[in-house]
């Protein structure tokens, strides 16, 4: 595979791959619907450099540093979970004052330092890239880089025209009404998942 075949590869299956319900793509439906674009936008980007870094690991074969040691992929379940039970929490909190005039919405800066923090240490994400490094090999180094930067590019792409979409729904429907709420219990059932995981 040539450097722009792979940089190809990785734009499309990192835009595929955000497509499954995951932490950031609720994260991100969330922000959108209570009109937080740049937090939104801060999501898509925090959550794409993640997914770079763990293409990167892929691509370059360093991920089974990681995949094959079972204590350090317990210890990273245990801190990703623990950070999205931290994030559930503090969305949480987000809700209750979105209705205060002193309420000041979160900025992209932290929109990107969250997006990050709930997908870098997850254990789960980066076995998902070390897949499809697996059915789509990378070959050389230069490659293998131009797959991951791909990826991110893919991965921001998708996130950021969700972000967009959703932002257009309109805020009165009932059903999107309760859509915050239910991002909350999406939040905590993956956390839970995640350190019920580490200790099975």
């Amino acid at each position: 595979m040539n450097v722009g075949l792979g940089f190809a590869a990785g734009a499309l299956t990192g835009a595929i791959s955000g497509m499954p319900l995951g932490v950031v793509n609720v994260a991100i439906v969330d922000a959108a619907l209570a009109q937080e674009n740049r937090y939104a936008l801060g999501l898509g980007i925090g959550g794409a450099l993640a997914d770079t870094v763990h293409a990167s690991l892929a691509f370059l074969g360093l991920a089974t540093l990681i995949t094959k040691r079972p204590e350090l992929e317990r210890i990273l379940a245990l801190v990703a979970g623990a950070v999205i039970l931290v994030f559930a929490i503090l969305s949480w909190r987000r809700h209750r004052e979105r209705s205060t005039k002193t309420y000041e919405h979160p900025t992209v800066l932290r929109g990107l330092a969250s997006g990050i923090s709930i997908t870098l240490p997850n254990p789960a994400a980066l076995a998902a890239w070390v897949a499809v490094a697996s059915a789509v090999p990378a070959g050389s180094t230069d490659t293998a880089i131009a797959a991951a930067v791909g990826a991110g590019i893919g991965s921001v792409a998708w996130f950021i025209l969700l972000g967009n979409l959703v932002g257009r729904l309109s805020p009165h429907n009932r059903f999107i009404e309760w859509l915050p709420k239910i991002a909350i219990v999406v939040f905590v059932a993956i956390a839970v998942y995640g350190i019920v995981r580490a200790f099975s």
